[in-house]
C-alpha cells in the first residue's frame, strides 16, 4: 500500500429525495490511477463535484467519519466550509478533465489564452512559453498554431488535449477525469488515456478515472470501484460479482453478435414505410463534399460510391474527422454542397418527408421549455401521421408516465428513446443514427441497439448507423462502410468484419475498440 493522497471513510451524499452515496469508503494513493465505474445517472459526477467542493449546499448534504486530501503542503479536510481554502485547493492542488471539451472551452477565446487563465503560479512574462510547453507535453504537434486557434478550428482529440493542458497548468497533485473520452473515436480514446497515464508517471499525481466503459476502466486503472446501489464496491468484492458478470455477458452478446427474437405484439397501429426490400433507396457515385479554408479546398468526402437498399442497416465507421457525420448530413438532405451523383426515390421532397436523424446528444435536440409529449405531438401534427403519443412510447419501451416531464428530468437512455419516438412519429422510411450511443453505459447501449434492430427488422425502416464503436456496428449492421480522411477504406458485409482481407486501418479500429 502506498501513501494515501485521498482517504474517505463512511461517506454519504444525499438530497431531499434519495441517497446518492450511502456509507462508502474511497481512497487514492499518490501515483495511483483509481477507476470509478457506474451506470449513467448513478451519481458519479455528483461525487466528483463533492471532491472539488462544488456541491450546492441548498440541494445536497453529506456526512462521513473522516475525509481528507493529504497534499504535500499538508492535509485538507473535505468538510471545510471555508470558501477561500477551497479556492486555494482548486487553484493549486486539484484539477478536473471534463467530459465534453466543446462545452468546456470558451468559443470566443483562443485555446492559448484559456490555458493561460489556469497558469496561476506562473509569471505573466513566462506564460506564453509555459503554455507551449504544456501543449507539447500533451502531444500537440503544432503548438503555436494550436495556441492561436479557436476551439472550433480543432478536432475532438485536439480539443480534449487542450482541456488536459488546462487541467495540468496549475501543476495539481490530484486529477479527476470525468468521462474524458466519451465522444472520441477508439484510436483517439487510447491516445488520450495513454497520455494521462504517461503524465501521471512523469508528474506523480493521483488520478480518479470516471467512466461507464467497464473494459476501458479495467485496462487503465490500478484499482477499480464499482458504483452500484449508492455504494462503492471494490471490483474484487464478491457482492459486485453478479453485477459485473451481467455487464460482461452484455458486452459478449454485442461482440459475438448474439441476437434474440422480438415480440411483435401491439405494433399493428404503425404504418410501415411503403418500400420493396432490395430496391435502392440511396445510390451514391463519386460524391465529394468540399469546404473552402484559407484559399484552399478541404475535402470532407472524396469520390465515395455507396448503394443502400430499402431494409438495409448500413454501418458507417471511422475516426474523428473521417467524414461520417458529413455523409449522414448528405443522406438527410442537410448538406447540399456536394458534387457527383446522389440518386434517391421520387422527387426532392423524399429527403425532407422520409429521412430523419437521431442525434448524438438527445438533450440538445429537444426544446428545454417543452415537455416530451409536446415535442412528440409537434411532429405528429407536422407530418399528419395521427399516431398517439402513448402508442409511440410503447413502441420504444418508454413509460408513458414520463410524457409530461421536461428533457432535463429524464436519464440519458430515456431521452434517447424519447428522441427515437419523436422521429418515428413522422413515419420515416430511413433513419440516420449519428453517434447515438456514445454517452450511454453498456446496459443502456445494448437496450438502444435492440430498439434500433427492432426498428430495422420488424418495422422495416432503413437504418444508417454512424458510429465509432466497431462492436455495435458489427452487432447491428448488414453492411459496413469504413471511412478515413473522407475516403472509403473498406466496404463489406457486416458478418465479414473479422476476415483477414480487411484493410490495416479497419484492423486497427478493431484492436483499438477492444481493451484486452
Amino acid at each position: 500500500m502506498g501513501r494515501k493522497l485521498l482517504e474517505i471513510s463512511n461517506l454519504s451524499i444525499f438530497n431531499d429525495e434519495e441517497s446518492l452515496v450511502d456509507g462508502s469508503d474511497f481512497s487514492v494513493d499518490f501515483g495511483e490511477v483509481v477507476g470509478l465505474f457506474g451506470e449513467s445517472g448513478s451519481g458519479k459526477s455528483v461525487f466528483s463535484l463533492f471532491l472539488l467542493g462544488l456541491l450546492d449546499p441548498g440541494v445536497f448534504g453529506f456526512s462521513f467519519d473522516s475525509g481528507a486530501f493529504n497534499f504535500s503542503s499538508g492535509a485538507f479536510n473535505l468538510s471545510s466550509k471555508n470558501l477561500a481554502d477551497w479556492l486555494m485547493v482548486r487553484k493549486n492542488s486539484v484539477s478536473m478533465i471534463f467530459q465534453d471539451p466543446t462545452t468546456v472551452l470558451n468559443p470566443t477565446m483562443t485555446c492559448g489564452k484559456q490555458i493561460e487563465e489556469a497558469c496561476f503560479n506562473i509569471p505573466l512574462s513566462d506564460r506564453f512559453n509555459y503554455c507551449l510547453k504544456l501543449l507539447s507535453e500533451v502531444n500537440i504537434l503544432d503548438c503555436e498554431k494550436t495556441y492561436f486557434s479557436f476551439p472550433h478550428q480543432l478536432s475532438g482529440g485536439q480539443k480534449q488535449r487542450v482541456v488536459i493542458a488546462i487541467a495540468l497548468a496549475s501543476e495539481p497533485e490530484f486529477l479527476i477525469a470525468d468521462e474524458p473520452t466519451t465522444s472520441l473515436d477508439p484510436s483517439t480514446q487510447r491516445s488520450v488515456l495513454d497520455l494521462v497515464l504517461s503524465l501521471k508517471k512523469s508528474r506523480s499525481f493521483g488520478v480518479v478515472l470516471i467512466s461507464h466503459d467497464l473494459n476501458l476502466i479495467k485496462y487503465y486503472c490500478d484499482r477499480v470501484y464499482i458504483f452500484k446501489n449508492s455504494r462503492f464496491l471494490s471490483f474484487s468484492d464478491k457482492s459486485a460479482e453478479p453485477y459485473v458478470s451481467v455487464l460482461e455477458k452484455t458486452l459478449l452478446k454485442i461482440k459475438n453478435r448474439k441476437r434474440s427474437g422480438f415480440s411483435i405484439e401491439n405494433i399493428g397501429f404503425y404504418k410501415n414505410p411503403i418500400s420493396s426490400v432490395g430496391d435502392s433507396v440511396f445510390n451514391i457515385k463519386n460524391l465529394s463534399v468540399s469546404f473552402s479554408k484559407k484559399n484552399s479546398l478541404f475535402f470532407a468526402l472524396k469520390k465515395i460510391s455507396i448503394n443502400v437498399s430499402f431494409g438495409d442497416c448500413l454501418g458507417v465507421v471511422g475516426c474523428s474527422g473521417s467524414g461520417k457525420t458529413t455523409l449522414g448530413r448528405v443522406l438527410c438532405g442537410l448538406q447540399k454542397n456536394y458534387s457527383g451523383s446522389f440518386i434517391f426515390p421520387g422527387e426532392g421532397s423524399f429527403l425532407k418527408d422520409s429521412v430523419q436523424m437521431v442525434y448524438q446528444d438527445p438533450f440538445s435536440s429537444f426544446n428545454p421549455k417543452h415537455t416530451i409529449k409536446d415535442s412528440v405531438v409537434e411532429v405528429i401534427k407536422l407530418y399528419k401521421t395521427k399516431y398517439s403519443v402513448s402508442d409511440l412510447f410503447n413502441l420504444v419501451s418508454l413509460n408513458y408516465n414520463l410524457a409530461e416531464r421536461f428533457p432535463h428530468e429524464l436519464s440519458g437512455g430515456q431521452k434517447q428513446r424519447a428522441s427515437i419516438a419523436r422521429v418515428l412519429a413522422s413515419n420515416p422510411s430511413v433513419i440516420v443514427f449519428d453517434e447515438s450511443l456514445s454517452a450511454l453505459d453498456i446496459k443502456v447501449q445494448f437496450s438502444i441497439l435492440e430498439l434500433i434492430r427492432f426498428i430495422n427488422s420488424v418495422l422495416g425502416i432503413t437504418v444508417v448507423f454512424v458510429s465509432h464503436d466497431i462492436n455495435s456496428v458489427y452487432y447491428l449492421c448488414n453492411k459496413v462502410v469504413v471511412l478515413n480522411g473522407g475516403e472509403i477504406i473498406d466496404y463489406f458485409k457486416g458478418s465479414d468484419l473479422f476476415l483477414e482481407k480487411r484493410s490495416s486501418y479497419t484492423k486497427k479500429l478493431i484492436v483499438d475498440s477492444n481493451f484486452i
